[in-house]
């Protein structure tokens, strides 16, 4: 009786059952065959058949003494045996006596309940459930805040909105994290095809359903005066969309990585310095960038260079200072470990960038050297901004 148990415990468990009952198919009677002792045994060992015998019986009736499935008997027959009938096969004749049997009846009636609190809320979201009744089961403590936010969003513009702003109870943006995955796959049942913007994967939950997301910010520094800034501004750090109305048009921007380096940066004329902006520079946020020579200063160390790469994919203008091999071999006393170094391919490195580049990732000058660019020694920045721009006040 136990391995008969044990797979109809597996069966329930890879969810066909729920999946056919939640899908409204109906119930198709089944059976499983038992290992019951055949004519030899019961002549030879009939004491352990009769056991058997008295234990399937015992085992197939409840507490009460109900049936607990149907059985279905085979007579065996012999000179010595005489007459005698066995159970050979038992049959679960609808889903109610198998989860009974199982102990699973809790379970299907959760799973019911659970259909029907979506068929009143959000019935575009059953043939979900039909697919993935266990999925189901498992959030049933948060079911009904799910529907919540589904319904909601369907029906409010949440272009204008931030998640923060679903209003539904018991709902904030770490619910929403947190059942991000379930909730992309149930607005994709719910909503029209344009109100979900696929060019964003679901961990991208924001752009995905186009809320409001958190605005880029930009921080630079204006290393002379610009036209349609007020004398006495020197620093500015305003949403990228807005630094875009600015309408400056520097000649050179700098994009410096380190916080303490960008402060320090020299006065150039007609310049702007960026911080950290390596990874972001875009011009269509800062539409000033196009009309200016770009110069990226990173540290020195192969995801330094991963950066740089990354820009220039976008800029094939860009420029770079201070990285390069006398740079590195002129602070070797400075050097540090880079903790996870990159070894992937940078097409877009000039031949002397390279170079410096492949002597990092293949450890010439010793494991994973790294020169931070708050290392290098403020006189040489001031040295190549000299040469590249000698009328620098």
């Amino acid at each position: 009786m136990d391995d008969l148990l044990a797979v109809l415990r597996r069966r329930w468990q890879d969810g066909r059952f729920l999946v056919s009952h939640a899908s409204g198919e109906p119930w198709v009677p089944f059976s499983l065959s038992l290992r019951a002792p055949g004519a030899a045994e019961l002549l030879d060992q009939f004491d352990d058949a009769r056991r058997w015998a008295d234990r399937f019986e015992r085992d197939s009736r409840t507490r009460a003494g109900a049936p607990r499935f149907r059985v279905e008997y085979r007579t065996l027959s012999g000179r010595n045996l005489g007459v005698n009938r066995v159970p050979a096969r038992i049959w679960i004749d609808d889903l109610e006596t198998l989860a009974a049997l199982l102990g699973t009846t809790v379970e299907l009636e959760e799973l019911d309940a659970l259909m029907k609190q979506t068929r009143s809320s959000v019935p575009a979201v059953l043939p979900w459930i039909a697919a993935h009744p266990r999925q189901v089961l498992e959030h049933r403590g948060s079911w009904e805040q799910v529907l919540a936010t589904v319904r909601w969003i369907a029906e409010h513009d949440t272009t204008r909105l931030y998640i923060r702003q679903i209003d539904a109870d018991g709902v904030d943006t770490k619910f929403v994290e947190q059942h991000r995955k379930l909730l992309d796959e149930l607005l994709a049942l719910v909503l029209p095809g344009d109100r979900i913007d696929r060019r964003h994967a679901p961990a991208s939950f924001a752009a995905r359903f186009q809320f409001r997301q958190k605005p880029d910010y930009v921080r630079f520094r204006l290393l002379a005066p610009q036209p349609g800034v007020p004398d006495g501004i020197t620093e500015l750090r305003l949403r990228a969309d807005e630094a875009a109305t600015l309408g400056l048009r520097p000649a050179t921007i700098f994009v410096v990585e380190n916080e303490i380096s960008y402060l320090a940066f020299p006065a150039v004329p007609d310049a702007v310095v960026l911080f950290g902006s390596g990874y972001a520079v875009d011009g269509r946020e800062l539409p000033w960038l196009d009309h200016a020579e770009l110069v990226y200063w990173g540290d020195l160390d192969t995801h330094g260079f991963a950066i740089l790469d990354g820009l220039r994919s976008r800029r094939p203008d860009v420029t770079s200072i201070l990285m390069d091999h006398d740079t590195l071999l002129a602070h070797r006393t400075q050097w540090v470990r880079e903790p996870a170094p990159t070894r992937r391919p940078l097409p877009h490195l000039t031949d002397d960038e390279t170079a410096v580049y492949h002597d990092l990732v293949e450890d010439r000058f010793g494991p994973a050297v790294r020169l931070e660019q708050e290392r290098v020694r403020f006189s040489r920045l001031e040295a190549v901004l000299d040469r590249q721009v000698p009328r620098r006040t």
